[in-house]
């Protein structure tokens, strides 16, 4: 929801609410007017105040947003130097086993050698 969004609603909430006030205020109009120009300075101050809040909830949303978006970026950054490195190191390793798969199937082919040589004496 946009900051101008909030503020506009309760602007038009509080003039809502004056109006309601006015149509049922126990006072005449000259003394209700009175009374309303004797507060209009806390009034202003209300209003200012409201203001102040909703542009520090703008700017903290925005930093918020911001924050999280360079975290999520860090985030994927990470991830992705993970995974490269281990696949880099898993290289390594699937290099070697594959070096130790040949030199087994070389004794396996020695061995077999030799026992066939090995039956082949017998008989």
């Amino acid at each position: 929801m946009k900051a101008k969004n909030v503020l506009t609603g309760m602007v038009i909430g509080g003039v809502v609410a004056g109006v309601a006030t006015l149509l049922a205020a126990p006072k005449s109009g000259y003394e209700t007017r009175r009374t309303l120009l004797a507060n209009k300075n806390e009034y202003i101050g209300s209003i200012k105040d409201i203001k102040d809040s909703a542009v520090e909830l703008k700017n903290t949303v925005a930093t918020a947003s911001k924050e999280g978006k360079d975290s999520i970026q860090t985030f994927i950054t990470d991830v992705k130097t993970a995974i490269f490195e281990w696949k880099l190191e898993t290289e390594e390793n699937k290099k070697s086993l594959q070096e130790d798969v040949m030199e087994l199937e070389d004794s396996i082919k020695d061995l077999e050698t030799e026992l066939a040589a090995v039956n082949s004496k017998e008989k």
